[in-house]
């Protein structure tokens, strides 16, 4: 687990009162790209929503701190998408391929 005040966030208030994100792609889908597989999965920006390919929860944040319900950094994240298809290796049993309309 890492240090719980890390990265742009020097207290759990400040990370609490952090604004939300606006910038996130949009897909041809309609849906917005998720921050570490890259995939056009989300419904909506840092509503916690759950990427069905990756399992990233999307809690708004994508630098490291110790206050993301994944237990794991963006970085690391990517770093584990990109090894073995998931967030976690530990929650490969929940995630699913990308669809074709997620791709671009």
């Amino acid at each position: 687990m890492s240090d719980p005040v890390k990265g742009d966030y020097n207290s759990f208030e400040a990370f609490c009162k952090r604004p939300d994100p606006t910038d996130y792609p949009k897909g041809k889908n309609g849906k917005f790209q998720c921050p570490c597989c890259h995939h056009f999965t989300l419904g909506e920006v840092a509503s916690y929503d759950i990427c069905p390919v990756c399992f990233w929860e999307d809690d708004g944040t994508t630098g490291e701190h110790g206050f993301s319900p994944n237990g794991v950094s963006l970085e690391v994240a990517q770093i584990n998408y990109q090894k073995f298809g998931a967030s976690e290796e530990r929650i490969l049993k929940h995630v699913r391929p990308p669809r074709t309309e997620e791709i671009s």
